[in-house]
């Protein structure tokens, strides 16, 4: 049984996830673009009404088809999945190999396992420690990667994944 990830001091969730990381040298002009583009598509609403029209379901279907082909285009390789911790301003993981305190990461998370979307977050390792288990349980924050758009979607998103972990845990 893998070590309990530490608690962090907002709001977070639990979740099984893809995520890569590597070294960050300089968060290029393209994935901080398609973070922000990926982030307004998870914040947005998500609720159905009854009376939808089936044409725009079927146009919007057609729509997440395309973007799903274009990402694994792009994302073929898909790293293994961890337990995970994702909170509004840090994050922690069950990770393969420890990192030194300080560490400046590029760490590409997938927020559905299912899909080759993918988050590239600029983060700072505060803790990684050995778990005993050949891996490590690794703490981080992120180094301040989103405008102010960008900032209110990933909150949008954070909260709705905590919501939604709740309600999956009182049954409601």
């Amino acid at each position: 049984m893998p070590p309990i990830l530490p608690s962090l001091d907002t709001v977070s969730f639990d979740a099984d996830l893809p995520l890569l990381s590597r070294p960050l040298d300089l968060l290029p002009a393209r994935l901080d673009r398609e973070t922000r583009l990926a982030l307004r598509l998870l914040a947005a609403p998500t609720e159905t009404r009854d009376n939808s029209d089936p044409l725009l379901l079927r146009v919007e279907a057609k729509l997440d088809l395309a973007l799903e082909l274009g990402l694994l285009a792009r994302h073929h390789e898909r790293p293994e999945h961890c337990a995970s911790r994702v909170g509004l301003e840090a994050l922690a993981w069950h990770a393969s190999r420890t990192y030194p305190e300080g560490a400046r990461l590029l760490l590409s998370l997938f927020p559905n396992p299912d899909s080759a979307l993918a988050l590239s977050l600029p983060i700072e390792v505060t803790r990684s420690q050995e778990d005993g288990q050949g891996g490590s349980v690794v703490s981080a924050r992120l180094i301040a990667p989103f405008d102010e758009d960008s900032r209110a979607s990933w909150e949008r998103w954070v909260f709705r994944r905590h919501r939604l972990a709740l309600q999956q845990r009182t049954g409601h």
